[in-house]
């Protein structure tokens, strides 16, 4: 399913602004270099990503995991402007994508219902 009018890059660059604001809040709110380094990455950040992925993928079902994935490289920019290292971006990428999968199968599961009541209602 396509939203005409909606190109792609609108929830992608939704998607990466939420997870640079979030990465970069809780680096600043905790002081440290980099926010997983911190708890409350995992306690709040993952949690309050899933719950931003959840409208981004029910308006834009179609290719889902895609929004996990401007997640990702929003936390990855937060942490190279956080004074992480350029030469540890590409690790940083590769941990930013698995920690992102919480949101990805959450993104991969709200476009699926949303494409199958979209296709009940049709029908």
């Amino acid at each position: 399913m396509t939203n005409p009018g909606r190109p792609a890059l609108v929830p992608f660059v939704l998607s990466a602004l939420a997870g640079f604001a979030v990465c970069l809040a809780i680096t600043i709110a905790t002081g440290r270099k980099e926010a997983w380094d911190s708890s409350l990455y995992f306690v709040a950040g993952i949690p309050v990503m899933c719950a931003l992925v959840l409208p981004i993928a029910w308006a834009w079902p179609t290719g889902a995991w895609r929004w996990a994935a401007g997640m990702a490289l929003g936390q990855s920019i937060a942490l190279l402007m956080g004074g992480g290292s350029l030469s540890l971006w590409p690790l940083s990428l590769i941990a930013m994508t698995v920690l992102s999968l919480p949101q990805a199968a959450l993104a991969v599961a709200a476009g699926r219902c949303r494409q199958k009541l979209d296709r009940s209602a049709a029908g």
